[in-house]
C-alpha cells in the first residue's frame, strides 16, 4: 500500500513538472508574440494617426486659403454682374460694404476686404483689434488723396483719423504690389507677406482683377487674411504632448505653427527696430526660428524629399511627416509634422514590461494550481481542438459531444457549434453582410428570388485600360485595393449591398436583403460621397505623381428579381432583370456626356426634393427602343449658389430648344453655359450636335432622342 501511495506522489509531481514546463514555454511564446504583435500594432496605429493628422491639417489649411480665394471670386462675380461704380456711387458702395460685412462675419480670419478702381480710389472694410468694423474711403483726384474713416468704435478715430495726403506720396493702390501682380497676371494671385493695417502683424493678400465686357481692367478685388487663426487651429490638434506642426512657404518662412496662447504666437514673428524707432514685424524664417531643436529638425525635413522619415537627434528619435499644399494663385506651402517617438511608444513599452513581469509571476503560480485539474480540462479541450482543426479543410459536418462538467468548456463548445453553423452558410454565400443577416435572423439559404423595387448602382473607372498599361501590375493591385476600399466602405456605410466586383467595376444595390424606405436616396447619397472621396484621393495621388482614378456611376430604380442564384453547392445572392441593364447603360452614358453620375427618371422622381439634378437629354439606351429622360446628379439640395442654378437652368432651356429644332436658340444657351463654365462637357456636346444638325438636319420624324450605340 505504501509503494502505491509513493508511486501516486511521483506521478503527481511529474504532472506538476510537465505542466509547469508547458505553461512556461507556452507563456513565453505568448509573451514574445504579444511583444512583437504589440510593437507591430502600435506601428500600424502610429501610421493611422499620422495619416489622420495629415488629413486634418491638409483639409483645414486648404480650406483656410481656398475658402478665401472662393469668397473673393464670389465678390468679383458680384461686382461684375451687379455693380457699375461701387467706389463713387453711394448706393452701390453701401450694398458692397454690407456684403463685405456679411463675408467677414462668417470668416474670422478676414482682416480686410476691399475694392480699388483704376483711378486710385478704394473702398475698404476693416476688422479692428477690438472686433468692431471700420470703413475707409480713399479718393484720388490726381493732386491730393483724401482718406475718410467711419468707425463703429469712436475711440478708433484717435489712431485712424481722416487725412489728406499729396498724390505723389499718399496711399495709391495702383502702386501696391497686390494691385500690380493682379494686373500683370490677369488672374488670381497671392501677394507676398505684408503688415496688416489694424494690428501691424504680417498677413497675406488674395487679389483678383476685374475686367469689363471689352476686356479692360476696371479694378481689383482683394482680401487680407491673418494667419493667427490657422495657427490656433493647429494648436487645437493635440495628438501627443510634444507633437509640433509647422506650415512653411517657398521662401522658408513659417506661415503657421501650433498656438495655444498669445505667447506661443510670438514665436511666429520676428520684430526689429530701425534707427527711427519704427518696429518692423515679419514671419520668422526657418533659419531664424527661436527654438534651436525645432529649427534643426525642420531643416532636416526640408533637406529630404521623403514624406515620412525618422530623425535621430540628441539620443531621441523623431517621426516626421512632410507634404505639400498647393493653392491656386501661386501659393505653395509645405507642412512639417514632428512627433517624438517616445510620446507614442514609451508608455506602451513600459506597460509591456509591467505586463511581462506580472505574466512571469502568473506563469510560476498557475502550473502549481492547475496541475491538479489538468487531466479533467485537457481531455475535452483536445477533443475540441481536434474538431477545430477540421475547420481548416472546411469539414463542417462532423459532430462530437463534449463530456465535461466545466461550464466554460461547455460554453466554448456551444460557441464553436454556432461558429460552425455560421461557416456553413458563409461557405455558400459571398457577401459578408448577407451572412450576418442570415446568422442574426437564423435564416436558411435556399435557392429562389422575389420581385422587388430596388435601386441599382454601377460604377467603373474611366480610361482604366490606359491606366493599367501605364502602371506596374503590383502597383495597380495596390491602387485598386485603395479605390475599392473607398467605394465599398462608402456603400456599406449607406446600407448598400455589394453584389460583385467586375474588373474595375462595382455593382451594388439598395433595398435588399433588409428592406428600407428610401433606397434611391441612400444610393444617391452614397454616390456623391464616393465621388467626393475619390476626388480627394485623386488630389493626393496627383501630388504623388500617380495617375488618378476617375469613376463613372449609373443609378436606376426599378423592379428586379433578387435572391439566391446558382446551385446547391454554390449560391450567389444577386439581382437580375432589365433594371440592372438600365443601370449599367446609364453608367456608360457618362462617357458620352462627360459626366460623373447619371441617374434614371425613376430615381430622379424619388429624390428630386433632396438633391440637385440637371436634365441631360432624352436617350434610347443600348438594347432599348423607347427614349427616357436621364439626369446628372450634381450635389445635395441647396448646395448650389443661385448663379450656378441659373447656369444649369440655361442648359435645360437650351435642351428644350434643341428638341424643338431651334438650333440657333439652343446654341445661344449652350454657349452661355460655356461662358461661365468653359469645361461643361454636356454643353459642349449639345452645341456640337446643334452645329451638326444646322448643316445636316435630322429626318422629319426625328423626336430628339439620342440612341446609345455602345456602353
Amino acid at each position: 500500500m505504501e509503494k502505491k501511495k509513493k508511486s501516486r506522489l511521483r506521478v503527481l509531481y511529474g504532472i506538476i513538472i510537465i505542466n509547469t514546463i508547458f505553461v512556461i514555454l507556452s507563456g513565453s511564446i505568448i509573451l514574445v508574440s504579444m511583444w512583437i504583435s504589440s510593437e507591430r500594432n502600435v506601428r500600424v496605429l502610429v501610421d493611422e494617426l499620422k495619416e489622420e493628422l495629415q488629413n486634418a491639417v491638409y483639409t483645414e489649411a486648404y480650406r483656410f486659403f481656398n475658402q478665401t480665394m472662393i469668397e473673393n471670386q464670389s465678390i468679383t462675380h458680384l461686382l461684375y454682374r451687379n455693380f457699375e461704380d461701387p467706389v463713387n456711387n453711394e448706393t452701390e458702395r453701401e450694398q458692397l460694404l454690407s456684403y463685405y460685412r456679411e463675408k467677414m462675419r462668417f470668416h474670422p480670419w478676414f482682416k480686410k476686404v476691399f475694392y480699388s478702381d483704376t483711378d486710385g480710389n478704394i473702398v475698404i472694410l476693416f476688422r479692428m483689434q477690438d472686433g468692431s468694423f471700420s470703413r475707409r474711403f480713399v479718393t484720388n483726384d490726381g493732386e491730393e488723396i483724401f482718406i475718410r474713416w467711419e468707425h463703429e468704435c469712436v475711440t478708433s478715430y484717435g489712431s485712424y483719423p481722416n487725412s489728406i495726403e499729396p498724390a505723389e506720396i499718399g496711399f495709391d493702390p495702383r502702386r501696391q504690389i497686390w494691385y500690380n501682380m493682379a494686373e500683370k497676371e490677369r488672374g488670381i494671385i497671392w501677394a507676398p507677406v505684408a503688415l496688416l493695417t489694424t494690428d501691424n502683424l504680417p498677413g497675406l493678400t488674395n487679389s483678383i482683377p476685374l475686367y469689363d465686357h471689352f476686356g479692360q481692367l476696371t479694378g481689383v478685388s482683394s482680401i487680407d487674411i491673418a494667419v493667427d487663426e490657422l495657427s490656433r487651429f493647429l494648436g487645437s490638434l493635440y495628438p501627443t504632448p510634444n507633437t509640433q506642426i509647422f506650415i512653411i512657404d517657398q521662401q522658408e518662412r513659417i506661415i503657421a505653427l501650433q498656438v495655444r496662447n498669445d505667447r506661443d504666437l510670438e514665436k511666429l514673428f520676428i520684430r526689429s527696430t530701425d534707427s527711427y524707432g519704427n518696429v518692423d514685424v515679419n514671419f520668422s524664417t526657418v533659419s531664424a526660428f527661436s527654438d534651436a531643436d525645432s529649427r534643426y529638425l525642420i531643416e532636416k525635413i526640408l533637406e529630404s524629399n521623403d514624406q515620412y522619415n525618422n530623425i535621430n537627434y540628441k539620443r531621441n528619435t523623431y517621426m516626421t511627416t512632410r507634404f505639400p499644399i498647393t493653392i491656386t494663385g501661386g501659393l505653395d506651402l509645405i507642412v512639417c509634422i514632428i512627433t517624438p517617438e517616445n510620446d507614442l511608444m514609451g508608455g506602451i513599452r513600459d506597460n509591456l514590461r509591467n505586463v511581462t513581469i506580472f505574466s512571469i509571476i502568473i506563469i510560476i503560480i498557475i502550473p502549481i494550481v492547475s496541475a491538479f485539474f489538468s487531466q479533467t480540462i485537457a481531455k475535452p479541450m483536445r477533443v475540441l481542438a481536434s474538431e477545430m482543426s477540421k475547420i481548416k479543410s472546411l469539414d463542417l459536418d462532423s459532430h462530437v459531444k463534449i463530456q465535461t462538467n466545466f461550464s466554460e468548456i461547455l460554453d466554448m463548445h456551444e460557441s464553436f457549434e454556432s461558429m460552425r453553423n455560421g461557416l456553413k452558410n458563409f461557405k455558400r454565400y459571398v457577401p459578408s453582410d448577407l451572412v450576418d443577416h442570415l446568422l442574426n435572423d437564423n435564416i436558411s439559404a435556399d435557392i429562389g428570388g422575389e420581385m422587388q423595387e430596388l435601386t441599382i448602382f454601377f460604377s467603373d473607372i474611366a480610361k482604366f485600360t490606359t491606366i493599367a498599361e501605364k502602371t506596374e501590375p503590383q502597383q495597380l493591385v495596390i491602387d485598386l485595393h485603395t479605390y475599392f476600399g473607398i467605394v465599398s466602405k462608402t456603400i456599406l456605410e449607406n446600407k448598400g449591398t455589394i453584389d460583385k466586383y467586375i474588373g474595375d467595376a462595382v455593382m451594388a444595390f439598395w433595398g435588399a436583403p433588409s428592406p428600407m424606405d428610401d433606397p434611391a436616396d441612400k444610393a444617391c447619397n452614397a454616390s456623391i460621397q464616393v465621388r467626393n472621396n475619390l476626388h480627394t484621393l485623386s488630389r493626393q495621388w496627383g501630388n504623388q505623381g500617380k495617375l488618378p482614378f476617375h469613376t463613372r456611376i449609373g443609378i436606376h430604380t426599378g423592379n428586379v428579381i433578387v435572391g439566391n442564384m446558382g446551385c446547391n453547392s454554390r449560391l450567389n445572392y444577386t439581382v437580375i432583370g432589365d433594371a440592372v441593364n438600365v443601370s449599367s447603360r446609364l453608367e456608360g452614358l457618362n462617357k458620352v456626356y462627360g459626366t460623373e453620375i447619371v441617374v434614371s427618371e425613376n430615381t430622379f422622381e424619388q429624390c428630386s426634393d433632396k438633391y440637385e439634378f440637371r436634365l441631360l437629354d432624352r436617350v434610347s439606351l443600348l438594347g432599348r427602343y423607347e427614349g427616357m429622360n436621364v439626369y446628372e446628379l450634381i450635389t445635395f439640395k441647396d448646395d448650389l449658389t443661385k448663379t450656378i442654378k441659373k447656369i444649369y437652368k440655361c442648359y435645360e432651356i437650351g435642351l428644350q430648344n434643341y428638341h424643338l429644332r431651334k438650333w440657333k436658340e439652343a446654341i445661344k444657351y449652350f454657349s452661355t453655359v460655356l461662358k461661365y463654365r468653359p469645361f461643361d462637357a454636356p454643353s459642349k456636346l449639345m452645341r456640337e450636335r446643334c452645329l451638326k444638325y444646322m448643316k445636316h438636319p435630322p429626318p422629319e420624324d426625328w423626336n430628339g432622342v439620342y440612341s446609345q450605340s455602345s456602353k
